[in-house]
């Protein structure tokens, strides 16, 4: 299977939809499928006037924005200055000139005065004393977010071309030390993990806490420990300890990245480039409560005739094998964990609630603030970012069109994967993944977000389904829900009960799949979207691409510098730069709906538990990452969206 070219962009309906929440028929003529987007993908065909970004939302991005380019002059002043050892410090030049573009000349200097929310963006009469010394950036900022919003400046991908384009000045070349890739950190965060890098513990934390904590799970089978000794396995785990006892007890985990075996290693935008299907092994020592992963050894491929294992004891092939680790985690994680299992699963539920159910169905009711900006970001992604030529081609590792193909297998053929057997606890559970004694901070604190989501889903549910026959007889639902798993329709695999495509009977899978749909939309997304800026920014913890094949021996690796599997620093500093755009813009909140959105009474009281309960989860996350080897945020509740809208 291959998938399709982009053969046409989606373009803004004609028809100036209106948002109203009356309407009592489905918007069936403005939201039609597309199969030959992403293909065989359900996506829509366009994007309706209404599912078009907010101007808050345009703020926000034109704030990180700024805060990008703010970090790269920062950093072209120090290269200066470097060059100019000895000399008088200057100031830096910190101006961004979009006079194309008729915003002007910003300067940047008083960039940390502007509100992370953007504000000044809604402010229609240009009035911005509030700001201070920092009025005018405010004035030209909000100016720089009505011409995107008002569809002048093309996607959110063309506004950050534009942006980093009028900086000229762009680090080049390969790296001389790791040290350049610290040094790309001026005025951005470097995330909390970086200083670990190279480190066993913080290696083993990612693939429970890092941005991709999804591969991971038990080990079932002899096979599955990788040919490791005994003697391997106590040195890291203790003396007393072997790989059967350890296997029998359940102590043993694999992240085992076959899904991107097929991947084609790419060669754009410079020479050739590197994708990897590794298999890790991890464990836990013998013992009882709650304890943290440790590696214990790595094959760089799925062939073990062709991979040798590598464990902690073999030096320079270790640390390069660990680096082949990361780079498939980058690329599982963008092509599958992230663009396919949150915004290609959840388009189709968008096109077919608004197909199927008028706004004032309680149902499109409760999913609508959920699915805010998604078909926007999801076309500016096909047309930009999973585009020959754009950023994903440029920085995973593989072609293009391999990549895409990953994308849509893991949604059309991975066994271990649909929508039902995607709902958090059956994925855990399939995994192997539910031992307490096993520190894993994404279990721990998605079980709570889960809970709270689905507690919300079934008091809100139980206003209008008191039967299971209520649910049958509601004709726009059941229409929704064969529309959602149809072949003509949204073509979601797994969707449906007893094994039947698009089948709903139960008041009970209602809720199941209304709270799969939300929580992927809200907290799933969450987990793996902004990890992007709080872990991938730095290329050592997570290359997306390596620049040198898997070690095959420790001979080989020994002749060989690790710092050759790295990005050259053009590309670095573009991941840095994309990612910190992605994982940076929190647009609404989890449990906050507009006041008047819910009109029945009786939904009100239960609301109000909902968004207490996340306020209590939010409290309990952060003192649980006050013990964590790092924290862990990413299901803070208030720093969680209530949809895929970047």
């Amino acid at each position: 299977m291959s998938t399709t070219p982009i053969v046409s962009s989606r373009s803004e309906s004609s028809t100036s939809a209106q948002a109203a929440s009356s309407r009592s028929e489905p918007a069936t003529s403005e939201y039609q499928y597309n199969y030959t987007y992403v293909a065989p993908l359900a996506l829509a065909q366009d994007v309706p006037a209404s599912q078009r970004p907010t101007l808050e939302w345009w703020g926000q991005v034109v704030v990180q924005l700024l805060r990008i380019a703010n970090n790269r002059l920062h950093w072209i002043h120090e290269q200066e200055q470097r060059t100019h050892e000895g000399a008088a410090p200057t100031a830096p030049s910190l101006s961004v000139d979009l006079s194309h573009v008729g915003v002007g000349r910003m300067e940047l200097s008083h960039l940390k005065a502007l509100p992370p929310s953007s504000t000044m963006a809604g402010n229609l009469f240009g009035e911005f004393h509030e700001f201070g010394e920092a009025a005018e950036l405010a004035a030209k900022a909000a100016l720089l977010a009505r011409k995107a919003f008002n569809h002048e400046l093309g996607s959110v991908f063309d506004v950050f071309k534009l942006v980093m384009e009028a900086i000229t000045i762009k680090p080049t070349g390969r790296p001389g030390s790791m040290l350049d890739y610290f040094n790309l950190f001026t005025t951005l965060p470097l995330p909390a993990v970086a200083p670990s890098y190279e480190e066993d513990a913080t290696f083993a934390w990612l693939r429970v806490a890092g941005f991709n904590p999804l591969v991971l799970r038990k080990a079932r089978a002899l096979e599955d420990t990788l040919g490791l000794t005994d003697a391997s396995l106590r040195a890291v785990l203790g003396e007393d300890d072997t790989v059967q006892l350890a296997l029998d007890e359940g102590r043993l985990y694999l992240a085992d990245y076959k899904a991107l075996a097929r991947v084609i290693n790419g060669n754009f935008p410079d020479g050739p480039k590197y994708c990897f299907a590794p298999r890790a092994l991890f464990g836990l020592p013998a013992g009882s409560g709650l304890r943290r992963l440790r590696p214990l050894g790595i094959r760089c491929g799925q062939d073990a005739s062709a991979y040798p294992l590598f464990t902690p004891a073999d030096g320079e092939a270790w640390m390069q094998a660990k680096t082949v680790v990361s780079v498939a985690d980058v690329n599982h994680h963008e092509l599958i964990s992230h663009l396919a299992h949150t915004h290609l699963l959840v388009e189709p539920f968008v096109v077919a609630t608004h197909r199927n159910l008028p706004d004032d169905h309680p149902v499109s009711l409760l999913l609508r603030p959920h699915f805010e900006g998604t078909l926007s970001i999801n076309q500016s992604a096909a047309e930009k970012l999973i585009a020959p030529g754009g950023k994903v081609d440029q920085m995973l590792g593989g072609t293009i069109q391999s990549s895409r193909t990953v994308a849509v297998e893991s949604l059309l053929k991975d066994s271990s994967f649909d929508f039902n057997q995607g709902m958090l606890p059956h994925a855990l559970r399939q995994r192997g993944m539910t031992e307490p004694d096993l520190d894993y901070p994404y279990r721990d604190d998605a079980r709570l977000v889960w809970g709270a989501i689905e507690n919300w889903v079934r008091a809100y549910v139980g206003v209008y389904y008191s039967t299971d026959s209520a649910v049958t007889e509601d004709a726009a639902l059941q229409k929704w829900s064969a529309e959602v798993a149809a072949k003509d329709g949204g073509r979601v695999k797994g969707f449906g009960e007893d094994g039947i495509p698009g089948k709903l009977a139960t008041v009970d899978y209602l809720i199941q799949a209304l709270t799969m749909v939300i929580f992927t939309g809200s907290a799933q997304h969450a987990a793996v979207n902004f990890a992007q800026a709080g872990v991938m920014t730095f290329v050592p913890i997570a290359p997306s691409a390596a620049y040198r094949a898997a070690p095959t021996t420790r001979a080989e690796a020994a002749l060989n510098m690790g710092l050759d599997q790295y990005p050259p620093m053009d590309m670095a500093a573009q991941q840095m730069d994309i990612l910190t755009l992605l994982g940076s813009v929190h647009h609404t909140k989890l449990g906050d709906y507009a006041p008047t959105w819910f009109k029945n009474r009786h939904v009100h009281g239960h609301l109000k538990v909902f968004q207490e309960d996340l306020g209590r989860i939010g409290a309990l996350i952060q003192q649980r990452n006050t013990t964590r080897l790092f924290p862990y945020p990413y299901f803070i509740p208030s720093a969680i969206p209530q949809s895929i809208n970047i």
